[in-house]
């Protein structure tokens, strides 16, 4: 079984053999396609930005062929949301690579990713809050086992920011400040949270930086699955990147070329996420919404 999460900044993919309950990787992809790139404010996909990824697509399901896949499930979440051509991109995908992509609301990708992470980390009594934070929307989901006692997707991340505030290089302080008061802002709706006693942080910008911090040449989910972050660990790579072109950034161990652009914005989030919770580490987890995807088609 293969799942394929269609996001604003990367498309994910997760090829699995399913043994009893179980879900066992065979090959997990990850590519930058940056399908939301110049969406807002007109809500209009580029031309260009459909073509990478679709090409992106066309890979993922030729992988999907070797591997003898029987079912491949697809979504795509905040880009394909909020598009009003996403219908032009949809329709290309169906009729030239026959796949169908379902377009989630956000409670569902909050659903998705909360399920994802609680089958993994199994703590039935104790309090989680996921954190996704994307490129053009960020979920943050409170839950005990697989209840789910809080959610919202706010529409705040790392591509959607970087676009709309931060136009210098290297970003000017007030570019970086106004975009601090906007995420302070957003955060008013999750003022009626309880202190979660384990915050999880699934998607890119959570795993580029324990990349960074850890000084890793090449992705590796052994390494990166469950690895602690702290919050002082954050603040000094938001330092770091603040003070650095872009094309600086892009010589940084363990920072993808790719986002050197958007980490910045994706850190901001997900360190005022933290100060907001009251919480001085944070969990990264690989296991997101192509997981949950697999999870909850097939019953498991």
């Amino acid at each position: 079984m293969a799942a394929i999460d269609i996001g604003t900044n990367t498309i994910l993919l997760l090829v699995s053999e399913i043994d009893g309950k179980n879900i066992k990787p065979l090959l997990e992809k990850e590519r930058i396609a940056r399908l939301g790139e110049g969406l807002h404010p007109h809500k209009i996909l580029l031309k260009e930005a459909m073509e990478r990824a679709f090409e992106v697509l066309k890979e993922y399901l030729f992988d999907c062929e070797s591997l003898r896949v029987q079912k491949v499930f697809a979504v795509g979440t905040s880009a394909l949301r909020e598009a009003n051509n996403a219908n032009e991109f949809l329709k290309e995908v169906k009729e030239n690579l026959n796949l169908s992509i379902e377009i989630i609301s956000g409670e569902e990708e909050a659903y998705l990713s909360y399920l994802a992470v609680s089958k993994d980390l199994n703590e039935g009594s104790k309090k989680i809050l996921v954190v996704d934070v994307g490129g053009g929307s960020t979920e943050l989901i409170l839950g005990v086992g697989g209840e789910i006692l809080d959610w919202v997707s706010l529409p705040m991340g790392s591509v959607r920011f970087t676009e709309e505030f931060l136009h210098s290089d290297p970003v000017h302080p007030e570019e970086l400040k106004e975009m601090e008061k906007r995420i302070d802002h957003s955060l008013k709706d999750v003022s009626s949270f309880q202190i979660p006693e384990i915050v999880v942080a699934v998607g890119g910008t959570a795993t580029t930086l324990v990349q960074v911090e850890m000084g890793l040449s090449e992705f590796s989910t052994q390494k990166i699955h469950h690895f602690k972050l702290t919050r002082e660990a954050i603040e000094r790579q938001i330092s770091l990147y603040r003070s650095k072109t872009q094309k600086e950034r892009k010589t940084i161990q363990g920072l993808a070329p790719l986002r050197a652009d958007v980490i910045l914005a994706g850190a901001s989030i997900l360190y005022k996420i933290m100060e907001k919770m009251n919480s001085n580490e944070v969990m990264v987890s690989c296991h997101g919404i192509r997981y949950g995807l697999l999870y909850k088609n097939l019953s498991l």
